[in-house]
């Protein structure tokens, strides 16, 4: 199996449904507006439930479709995600009501997961020693939609209204199909027996995995936190100038673009001197460049802060994804990649939600705070897993190599 065709291939199809997602961004509340919720409170409190009901539906959904994939492989549930979420997000074109466009973005998440689904692929396919390479490449494709959907569902809705935007959303995530179904090969399934038969149980009797499930977790609260609120920061550096959205674009999107740069040589480097010591420098490091952002008064101080941690960053999610694989035996690997898929859809839900409360309460400067604190503990957690992993594996060495000593001087 060629392993770099299947990365150039799911690159291409995760720009696309990174690039068709993102195009809703930057008018759903203009949407919400247009469709009669026009009270200030009203319309955040829509907006809020509007956003998060995908990752609420997903995070419930996410192990399930672990246990399809394990029986009928991860190609399989691409196609799946693809046609799910493509027909859905096409439908919110026609959607009447607030309540309908709830319900239509709670069902997107039944099926969401492409994305995460595309790692889990990758990882199963990949060698071992290029796995950082191959998922820190394959980043890149989504960050890059990321960047591009805002920019083009902001221009299509200006030309054409908002309600063809989820079409072209739609036909954008559907399209992908036709690469997944006639160029992407099959990924390799273990067949489940009696005394093979794969259970989550096994899933959580990993120690490492739990590990690596809870980093997964605070990483995406501490980068999507920090994401939920960049507008309101960057107003209160600026002003309420007439091209806020631009300046608080950028920010997010020289983020983007430092991801871009750094992913694909920081999973090279992980696979060269070993992802479970690179990962937690990265976090510690990320954590290190989000705390200068808390007293930056200055907007291209800013700017030069987010592309640093974003070099760093863009490396923490292949190394992530990359030690799971390592550590999830085959059987098991679709139930594990649908707990970490799970674990990053309640870091979504949780991010926003905790930033906003942050905010309210003391500073909106302290989301960065709050999300440096969380890297740093969470690059120290997966520090003393590995440590403490690594001193259990060396004394079970030592206490075979003692046994196998003691047979070779009994027989002789």
């Amino acid at each position: 199996m060629d392993w770099k065709r299947s990365v150039r291939i799911l690159w291409l199809c995760n720009f696309m449904v990174s690039a068709g997602m993102t195009m809703v961004i930057p008018f759903l509340s203009l949407f919400l507006w247009q469709m009669g919720v026009t009270e200030h409170h009203a319309l955040s409190m829509w907006t809020g439930l509007v956003f998060s009901a995908t990752f609420l539906s997903a995070a419930i959904m996410a192990p399930i479709w672990g246990m399809f994939a394990d029986k009928y492989g991860q190609r399989a549930n691409l196609i799946r995600a693809g046609i799910g979420m493509g027909l859905l997000t096409a439908c919110m074109a026609f959607a009447a009501s607030p309540m309908v466009l709830l319900v239509l973005r709670f069902l997107v998440g039944f099926f969401s997961g492409f994305i995460t689904v595309s790692f889990s692929y990758l990882a199963r396919i990949v060698p071992k020693d290029h796995s950082g390479e191959a998922l820190g490449t394959l980043q890149t494709g989504s960050i890059a939609g990321n960047i591009i959907g805002p920019l083009i569902g902001g221009a299509l809705s200006d030309l054409f209204g908002f309600r063809p935007v989820f079409l072209v959303t739609g036909l954008c995530i559907l399209l992908t199909l036709l690469p997944v179904m006639f160029w992407l090969e099959k990924d390799p399934v273990v067949p489940q027996t009696k005394k093979n038969k794969a259970s989550f149980k096994e899933v959580f009797e990993h120690r490492p995995l739990i590990i690596l499930f809870i980093a997964t977790f605070l990483v995406q609260i501490a980068v999507l936190g920090v994401n939920s609120m960049m507008t309101i920061f960057v107003q209160s550096l600026v002003g309420n100038t007439s091209n806020l959205a631009f300046l608080s674009g950028l920010a997010s999107s020289i983020t983007g673009i430092a991801t871009i740069i750094g992913a694909p040589y920081l999973g090279k480097l992980g696979d060269r001197i070993g992802q479970e010591k690179t990962l937690p420098i990265l976090l510690v490091l990320s954590g290190l460049f989000a705390l200068p952002q808390v007293w930056t008064d200055n907007i291209y101080a800013l700017y030069v802060w987010r592309f640093l941690q974003g070099l760093v960053v863009g490396g923490v999610w292949p190394a992530i994804q990359a030690l799971i694989n390592v550590q999830s035996p085959s059987r098991i690997q679709g139930r594990v990649f649908g707990v970490t898929a799970s674990s990053r859809f309640l870091g979504n839900l949780t991010g926003p939600t905790a930033a906003g409360a942050i905010a309210s309460l003391f500073s909106i400067a302290y989301i960065f705070a709050f999300s440096s604190l969380l890297l740093i503990v969470t690059g120290a957690l997966v520090g003393y897993a590995h440590r403490r992993s690594s001193s259990v594996w060396r004394k079970e060495m030592k206490e075979k190599l003692t046994t196998w000593t003691h047979r070779l001087h009994s027989r002789h």
